[in-house]
């Protein structure tokens, strides 16, 4: 008996995860289809990084600047891409300019409507796997997290 609920349990653990991402994937596919509107602007790559985004996970990550009414905004984004393609697209994606849709209400919510860079796939905002910009791995480097509870 025991057996067949742990077995129960984690069917149903699984089906709550596969539902989750769904969901995720279904408000990402809604955010994209929000951006049909938006205005189109150009942008440069201003600089160039490999950076921690999770425990195990670097990518090469790019900040770029647009002018929309006179007034400069930025954003960053990050391609999927191994060690030896990484170093290449920072070095040949510096003072690029790339096609950055923004929001005419609010010009600094942007999107690249491009899926690839370099022929690497885009982790940008509205992608559901965009790191923030702290958390246990990003802002923390190496250094081990106290989990010292007392007091």
């Amino acid at each position: 008996m025991i057996f067949w609920m742990i077995v129960i349990g984690i069917l149903a653990a699984g089906a709550g995860v596969v539902a989750l991402t769904q969901r995720a994937e279904s408000q990402e596919d809604v955010n994209i289809a929000n951006t049909a509107e938006w205005l189109e602007t150009e942008g440069t790559i201003q600089s160039a990084a490999i950076e921690r985004l999770d425990k195990n996970v670097w990518y090469p990550g790019f900040a770029f600047s647009y002018v929309v009414d006179g007034e400069y905004y930025s954003g960053k984004f990050f391609l999927k891409a191994d060690d030896a393609r990484s170093e290449d697209l920072i070095r040949n994606l510096i003072h690029n300019k790339l096609s950055i849709q923004y929001n005419p209400d609010d010009p600094g919510e942007w999107y690249i409507a491009e899926n690839t860079i370099g022929s690497c796939e885009i982790i940008q905002k509205l992608n559901s796997n965009y790191p923030s910009d702290n958390g246990l791995y990003r802002d923390e480097g190496d250094a081990p997290v106290d989990l010292h509870l007392n007091g």
